[in-house]
């Protein structure tokens, strides 16, 4: 019985986070569950519409995601649902293919859900989450304010009620700045009313749920006037009762074209995820990464069966769920019991909502995703990646969401080579009373005739070749030239076929000029490379090799 008790706690944590669970603890995770009922049912909505779907598309995703996601998370707090990220990228890829067929816009969404979670069941099995680290903060910095410029910009269309073609949200901003003339009076007072109280409601009220009361304030005002006779777009119909499973009549062609961008979606989720889980999990705690990316791609597909779009993360609900007292991820199958009656009750009154209020909720909620201390802080401190992440957001303005998300990541990986090709190297002193090397720092060493060098970064081919010429450059550089060079090894923990060979051949060019070469501080597994180099008849085989600089420097100081 223990160990059928254990297998099922394994195959659900949840039934494990219910251990010694009280009346207290289900008050705490229902209050937790209605603190983020009141943004995600608005936000879903919003969310949905912004994919270009019906906005009830963010419901069944919200309703998906959450419930399979408890289940076999192992975290308690992070929530999972729609965002606005992935719904930008659901619509700027979807919308290519689908063009003004909702129908088929729905099914290719809900088949984009499916592969993503399948991207994220693969990267679980292969132990590949860490590969999420690869998008550096500044890129990602960049990246999620580009993200938020661009749903501004394909959110004031539908604001203001102007008519916007294509895909490309710039370009629907600028046919909205050109087409001012087309503005409806009553769509514009809806939207851009919606979005002052909920700035007002946020700054002066901020304990009310601002997006939920502007929804409900919107489809009373809508139901009282008719507003939808006066040419302000509301949802529509909105089927009642519980989802169906997604009809993904769908082509081989469609499922080949949605694999990339479903790998590139599965990434960014996959980096808010990690965000989520790090920020909201305590330091005794234990989360394996790979797990969650399982749980994340099974929620996945869970929202799109039910036609939803790719869920991820959301790292301010998981902060307010915390906040909020919550114990265990009962809250949110509590606030899927939430959606699922708002599905059941709520159809008749989400028709008349005003798609203009969705639009407001939209734009309102990008600016979290816009980190201007972020920015700043990082312009003060680290110049040259501030550039790197204006870059990244420059590329999603410039290219789109998707191209944007390659650059990103290219930008990420170009960030890592320039460092590990062109790493700190320093040329050190072995001084004072402690008898520890220092860093010389462009001032003349004590000691001219034994170079010490350390570079500070594992030896591999892209940087073998500079590090072999900073070297001979510094021993060129003495008058004379030194007759004792030592390498400190302390930094280099890798070495590859590239750079054994080079370090071969720079051992006999220190030779040639007369010096002496002694290692310091060599880790096991770099030593027994450096015994065993074939290249240049072995000629690392014999160095003579020291624990520490101050000994290596004491013995070469001998005749």
């Amino acid at each position: 019985m223990g160990a059928g008790v254990r297998s099922a706690t394994r195959a659900i944590p949840l039934l494990g986070q219910l251990g010694q669970y009280s009346a207290r603890s289900l008050r705490a995770d229902v209050v937790a569950a209605l603190v983020i009922s009141v943004t995600l049912l608005p936000q879903a909505l919003g969310y949905g519409a912004l994919a270009g779907l019906p906005p009830a598309a963010g419901l069944y995703t919200a309703l998906g995601a959450a419930t399979v996601f408890a289940l076999l998370t192992r975290t308690r707090f992070v929530s999972v649902g729609p965002s606005s990220t992935l719904a930008l990228l659901t619509f700027s890829v979807v919308h290519e293919r689908a063009g003004s067929d909702v129908a088929r816009a729905t099914a290719l969404a809900a088949v984009l859900s499916l592969l993503m979670g399948m991207w994220c069941l693969v990267g679980a099995a292969l132990r590949l989450q860490g590969f999420s680290d690869f998008l550096s903060a500044p890129v990602m910095l960049g990246y999620q304010a580009g993200v938020a410029v661009e749903v501004i910009a394909g959110q004031l269309g539908p604001l203001l009620g102007v008519a916007t073609h294509g895909t490309d949200p710039l370009g629907k901003m600028w046919q909205v700045c050109t087409h001012l003339e087309q503005v409806k009076p009553f769509t514009a007072a809806m939207g851009l009313g919606a979005v002052v109280a909920l700035v007002l409601l946020k700054r002066c009220v901020s304990a009310l749920p601002g997006g939920l009361v502007v929804c409900l304030t919107a489809i009373t005002l809508s139901a009282a006037f008719g507003l939808a006779r006066y040419g302000v777009a509301v949802v529509g119909p909105v089927s009642g009762g519980p989802p169906t499973l997604a009809r993904l009549y769908t082509s081989l062609e469609d499922v080949w074209a949605l694999l990339i961008p479903a790998a590139g979606m599965a990434l960014v989720a996959s980096v808010e995820t990690v965000s989520a889980v790090r920020r909201t999990t305590g330091s005794g705690e234990h989360v394996s990464l790979d797990r969650e990316s399982a749980a994340l791609g099974a929620s996945s597909i869970a929202s799109g069966a039910l036609g939803g779009f790719p869920p991820m993360a959301s790292t301010s609900r998981s902060l307010s769920a915390r906040g909020a007292g919550a114990h265990s991820q009962l809250f949110s199958l509590v606030a899927a019991g939430i959606v699922v009656f708002v599905l059941f009750t709520g159809g008749p009154i989400m028709a008349l909502l005003p798609m203009a209020v969705l639009s407001a909720i939209v734009i309102v909620g990008a600016p979290k995703l816009v980190d201007v201390p972020g920015f700043v802080r990082l312009w003060r401190s680290y110049r040259v990646e501030s550039v790197i992440a204006l870059i990244s957001m420059a590329g999603v303005l410039a290219f789109g969401v998707l191209v944007g998300l390659l650059v990103a990541v290219v930008l990420s990986v170009a960030q890592l080579l320039r460092r590990a090709a062109r790493p700190h190297d320093a040329v050190l002193s072995v001084t004072g009373d402690d008898g520890q090397a220092h860093e010389l720092a462009g001032r003349p060493s004590p000691h001219p005739d034994i170079l010490i060098y350390r570079a500070d970064a594992p030896l591999f081919f892209a940087n073998a070749a500079w590090i072999r010429q900073r070297l001979l450059t510094s021993v060129a550089a003495g008058s004379p030239p030194p007759r004792c060079v030592i390498l400190d090894f302390e930094a280099v923990f890798y070495m590859d076929a590239t750079a054994a060979d080079v370090l071969a051949q720079l051992t006999l060019d220190l030779r040639a000029l007369g010096c002496r070469v002694a290692l310091a501080r060599v880790h096991e597994p770099v030593l027994g490379q450096l015994r065993a180099n074939p290249y240049h008849d072995g000629a690392t085989q014999r160095l003579p090799v020291f624990p520490s600089v101050r000994e290596a420097f004491t013995a070469m100081r001998e005749p």
